[in-house]
């Protein structure tokens, strides 16, 4: 992933080019889903083997200023190994800012439901002349922070590099998916099976409907989907329909698991001596 790097670790990584490729080679991103909001999370997190993380922004409270020491410290301590990628809480100038500002690689736009929504999502990422995006200045300093290739400014780099991804949670995002996926600048797209199905009032046949329309459009205009993929089981059926970057550990989920597990072992083993003990003692 290293490969993805700009000039400096505190800019931006190319998320926008590691999606490509994952196209061009038939080949998938794996992520980890964040949901404690904590830098030293985000110090074990850098010492593993994910490719790319998500900050959960839309769920879990967090400040923009947290937000920003968490990518950071994800970027350093994985020494620019690892892709932050931030769902923000709206498509909001404000929240997509600060995220890339930080120097995510991409943001999830949440409840993605029309053209125009996205329109100002990918304005929100994107310095003139694509977009609307405002100069800060004080974010990167003059010298190496802003290094950039021949011909380019940090901020050229930056729009190249960050990536945008529509996340589609209703009836109304899918009634407007192809239209959405036909705007230039959308990097990929997310569903979101939960909210889509509690707005399509989980019927169980309209919500499946729904989500093998949205991978058809999908692949019809050659967009990877994005998804959380808990099940080991589900992971190749999903490659196979198009998902080419999945989260498939969060924080929460592991380490619910892990203490359970942990505990139970610790249980079976001194109920199992005693089961012994009673046993031999019954001889």
């Amino acid at each position: 992933m290293d490969r993805y790097n700009a000039l400096h670790i505190r800019q931006s990584p190319n998320l926008r080019q590691a999606i490509a490729d994952t196209i061009e080679n038939d080949t998938a991103l794996f992520g980890y889903w964040a949901g404690l909001p904590s830098v030293d999370v985000c110090k074990v997190v850098a010492a593993t083997n994910v490719d790319w993380v998500v900050f959960d922004g839309e769920h879990t409270p967090m400040s923009p200023t947290l937000m920003a020491e968490m990518i950071q410290t994800l970027r350093m301590y994985s020494q620019g190994r690892i892709i932050p990628v931030v769902r923000v809480p709206s498509y909001a100038h404000d929240w997509v800012t600060w995220a890339l500002d930080a120097g995510a690689g991409g943001i999830i736009i949440p409840h993605s439901e029309t053209p125009a929504q996205v329109r100002a999502s990918i304005a929100a990422a994107r310095f003139p002349p694509q977009g609307n995006r405002s100069f800060a200045p004080f974010v990167l300093f003059p010298g190496a922070q802003l290094a950039a290739p021949e011909g380019k400014t940090w901020m050229d780099v930056a729009s190249d590099h960050c990536a945008v991804i529509p996340q589609i949670e209703s009836g109304l995002g899918v009634e407007n998916l192809e239209e959405i996926l036909q705007i230039e600048g959308v990097d990929a797209i997310m569903i979101g099976p939960t909210d889509l199905g509690n707005d399509l009032g989980n019927d169980p046949k309209r919500v499946a409907e729904a989500i093998e329309r949205i991978e058809s459009l999908a692949r019809q205009y050659s967009k990877p989907l994005v998804g959380f993929v808990p099940a080991e089981s589900d992971i190749v059926d999903r490659f196979k329909a198009g998902y080419r970057l999945m989260t498939t550990v969060a924080d929460v989920v592991v380490l619910k698991n892990g203490i359970e597990t942990g505990i139970q072992k610790s249980r079976d083993l001194v109920e199992n001596y005693q089961k012994e003990e009673r046993q031999r003692l019954a001889k």
